[in-house]
């Protein structure tokens, strides 16, 4: 009967923790609990160039908002940007809370700390206007090929690069016109309305399975960048970015009045602050208003010619 428990408690002995347990060694164990997401891989990379060097060594027990603090200055001195150590909270936060909960510390060092972001203007002056340009560029650019016109056309259309880049065939219900986002940033499945104009063109090169943005050299895995590609657009747009075409959707479906819940939704946002205590996100109803947003600035312009 010994030996078996023995047996037992050897195979639990990851979650057997004890007072001599070192930060690098519980965040490991937090780590591998994690979805396999882009988002899980940079906060892993972030701890460990960032974090492990300073007090990754230190014992859970041990670590004191000081040591926190001490490890955001190396940042700073290593000229991160603010949003950058930000993350570093972020990383913390739920690791020590996690350490609380097996009663190995009795207060988050984290509580307290907090990192000034300088404040950035987002609204964009005549969104509709520029959004208008935009796909003009896009459409003269990528007319003849349409794997990247569906590319930047949903980039337009508010969804970030990692998650377009991951987006899977099997995902995307041509017959509905809607597209599951699995990979998200804030870790949730979301269901996305599918853009007639953007469904027009996956439809030139479509498979039944695998990745819709495939990588021509390595086999099995989507493209990595498009950065040549954006270097052509930033050619008659110099200020054009990915990023940026999130800040322009959103400011023209403003211009339009449409409102701040469905704004966040079709940017794939789970809160609108205080918001968010009393309403649920229609990701489908908010991508559904930029997609239309983009479609009646199309047919206005006659940016792209599409077929029935």
């Amino acid at each position: 009967a010994e030996f078996l428990a023995i047996k037992e408690k050897a195979k639990d002995m990851s979650l057997d923790f004890d007072d001599k347990i070192i930060l690098n060694e519980f965040a490991r164990i937090h780590f591998e609990k994690l979805p396999n997401t882009v988002w899980s891989t940079t906060k892993i990379v972030h701890y460990r160039k960032y974090i492990a060097r300073y007090i990754g060594s230190k014992k859970v027990i041990d670590i004191k908002q000081m040591h926190i603090r001490h490890c955001m200055r190396k940042q700073e001195q290593l000229s991160l940007a603010p949003r950058t150590i930000k993350t570093t909270l972020e990383l913390l936060n739920p690791i020590f809370k996690e350490a609380i909960s097996n009663r190995l510390i009795t207060f988050n060092p984290c509580d307290g700390l907090s990192i000034k972001i300088p404040k950035t203007k987002k609204t964009v002056l005549q969104a509709s206007k520029e959004l208008a340009n935009i796909l003009k560029v896009i459409n003269n650019l990528f007319q003849d090929n349409p794997f990247y016109l569906s590319f930047y056309l949903l980039a337009v259309s508010g969804k970030r690069k990692s998650e377009i880049l991951h987006l899977k065939w099997e995902n995307i219900d041509f017959a509905n016109n809607h597209f599951l986002i699995e990979d998200t940033k804030n870790g949730e499945h979301q269901l996305h309305s599918l853009p007639y104009f953007v469904k027009t063109e996956l439809i030139k090169f479509k498979e039944n399975e695998g990745w819709v943005f495939q990588s021509p050299l390595v086999p099995n895995q989507p493209i990595n960048n498009v950065e040549k590609q954006t270097s052509k657009i930033k050619e008659s747009i110099p200020n054009f970015t990915l990023h940026r075409l999130r800040n322009v959707i959103v400011s023209a479906m403003a211009e339009q009045g449409i409102s701040a819940t469905l704004m966040s939704a079709a940017l794939g946002h789970n809160n609108t602050n205080t918001l968010s205590k009393y309403l649920t996100l229609g990701y489908m109803k908010g991508s559904q208003q930029a997609a239309d947003l983009i479609g009646d600035i199309i047919s206005q312009s006659e940016i792209l010619e599409t077929n029935d």
